[in-house]
C-alpha cells in the first residue's frame, strides 16, 4: 500500500514509522487519537511529481518534524528523544504532491491593501462569473476559488501536524508548528491550482520567535509587501476592530501586538507598525516587492503590471491587467458586499470595504492620534514618504 503515518511505539521517547492507509494521507497517532494530514472533505493526496521535488519534500519535512517533535518532546514528558534521521525510501510512500515552486504570499500589516492585491490577482486568472461568485459570503455551498482562499494562519493546517488540540497551545507552540504547518499550506495549495498568481495572505511580520524564523525562502517564493500610511489604517484599523482611534494607535505601537480570530485561526504576530514595515523593506532572502497603497491608487494598472510581472506571471499583458483592476474597482466591491456581503468582514466589523481612500485621515484622525502615529512611527514614514 502507498501512504504513511506516524506512530509513537510502545516506548513514548521513540518516533517510529509504519505504512498506512493511502486514503488519510501522513498520520501522527498520540493515544491512538488520530490528526489528519488530508482534512476530512478536501481534495484526495497525489503523488510526488519528480525525484527533485522529491529530494527537496525530504529536506523540508524532515527538517520541520524535528522543529515539531523536538519542541514537544518536553511538554510530552520523554526521557529520551529521538528524532527522524536521514530520508528514507520510506518517504516515497508519503501521498504528498511535492512541487519544485514554492508559495508566493502577500504580507502586511493589517488594512494596508493586501485584500485589493489578491482580489486583482484573482480577477486577472478568474473569468467575471467567477470572480462575482468568489466574492460571495463564504459558505459550505460557495467555497472560495484557490485564488482568494489561502491565508497562513488556517487552523486545520496547524491541527494536522499538532498531537493536541489546537485550541489549548500558547503562541510560542503555534511558532514552533509552522515550518510544518506550512507544508500543509503547500501540499494543499498544489493540489487545487497550479494558476498564477495564487496569492496567499499573511499579516506575519518578516521575524523570529524564540530562534524560530516565522518565514523560509524554502517555501515562500516570492511576497509581494504592500504599505500605507500609518494614519490612514489606524482610521480603517479602528473600524475594522471597532476600538477608538487612540486604543488602535497604541495597537499599532505596541511591540507584543498579535492578532487572530477565536476559534477560527491562529495568530498572526505584528509587533509594531514601523517594525512590521522594516521587516520586509530589509528582508534579503526572499524576494520582496513593496509597494505603496497610495501608489496602487495613483496608477493601479501600471502597478499591478510591475507586481505581476515580479510575480513571474507568464503571458502579461497590459490589457489584461487593466480589465483586472477595472473588475475589482471599489465601488463595485461595495456593491457586491452589500448585496452578499464578504467572507472577510469580521463579526465587529459593519462593512469591510469601508472608503479606499489615501488622505481620508486628515477628516477623520483626531489630531492627537495623528501627532502620536507620527512620533511613534516618524523615521519610517518619511523613508516611505509620508512626512
Amino acid at each position: 500500500m502507498v501512504g504513511g503515518r506516524n506512530v509513537l511505539g510502545p516506548d513514548p521517547a521513540l518516533l517510529s514509522l509504519c505504512v498506512g492507509s493511502p486514503r488519510v494521507g501522513s498520520l501522527p497517532v498520540i493515544g491512538h487519537r488520530p490528526i489528519f494530514l488530508s482534512p476530512p472533505g478536501r481534495t484526495p493526496p497525489g503523488l510526488i511529481r519528480s525525484a527533485s521535488a522529491h529530494q527537496d519534500f525530504h529536506r523540508l519535512m524532515v527538517r520541520s518534524l524535528h522543529h515539531l517533535w523536538g519542541g514537544f518532546a518536553g511538554g510530552l514528558g520523554r526521557s529520551v528523544f529521538r528524532p527522524i534521521g536521514p530520508p528514507t525510501p520510506f518517504f516515497s510512500l508519503l501521498p504528498i504532491i511535492a512541487t519544485n515552486r514554492s508559495m508566493q504570499f502577500v504580507a502586511s500589516y493589517p488594512k494596508s491593501g493586501n485584500t485589493w492585491v489578491r482580489l486583482v490577482a484573482a480577477a486577472y486568472t478568474l473569468s467575471d462569473e467567477e470572480l462575482m461568485e468568489s466574492l460571495k459570503f463564504h459558505s459550505a455551498s460557495a467555497d472560495l476559488p484557490a485564488s482568494l482562499q489561502y491565508t497562513d494562519v488556517e487552523r486545520y493546517q496547524y491541527q494536522t501536524i499538532c498531537p493536541f488540540p489546537v485550541d489549548d497551545i500558547d503562541f510560542p507552540t503555534e511558532v514552533r508548528l509552522r515550518p510544518a504547518a506550512m507544508l500543509v499550506l503547500k501540499r494543499e495549495k498544489s493540489l487545487t491550482t497550479s494558476q498564477r498568481p495564487a496569492l496567499i495572505k499573511s499579516h506575519h511580520i518578516n521575524g523570529e520567535v524564540n530562534n524560530i524564523n516565522l518565514w523560509n525562502a524554502g517555501w515562500a517564493e516570492h511576497v509581494v509587501n504592500p504599505v500605507r500610511d500609518p494614519r490612514e489604517i489606524c482610521c480603517s484599523f479602528a473600524a475594522h476592530r471597532e476600538m477608538s482611534y487612540m486604543e488602535t494607535a497604541e495597537l499599532m505601537a505596541d511591540p507584543k501586538a498579535r492578532m487572530g480570530e477565536e476559534g477560527e485561526r491562529v495568530h498572526s504576530l505584528l509587533t509594531t507598525w514601523s517594525t512590521h514595515v522594516r521587516s520586509w523593506l530589509e528582508e534579503e532572502t526572499i524576494s520582496v516587492h513593496t509597494v505603496r497603497y497610495e501608489d496602487l491608487q495613483d496608477d493601479p494598472v501600471g502597478e499591478f503590471y510591475d507586481i505581476f510581472e515580479f510575480l513571474e506571471v507568464e503571458e502579461l499583458t497590459m490589457e489584461r491587467v487593466a480589465d483586472a483592476v477595472e473588475r475589482t474597482h471599489f465601488d463595485r466591491m461595495r456593491e457586491v458586499e452589500a448585496e452578499h456581503g464578504f467572507h472577510e468582514t469580521t463579526a465587529d466589523q459593519e462593512q469591510f470595504f469601508r472608503s479606499g481612500k489615501t488622505n481620508g485621515w486628515k477628516d477623520e484622525l483626531p489630531t492627537d492620534v495623528a501627532r502620536k502615529i507620527e512620533e511613534d512611527h516618524g523615521r519610517v514614514m518619511e523613508r516611505l514618504d509620508y512626512l
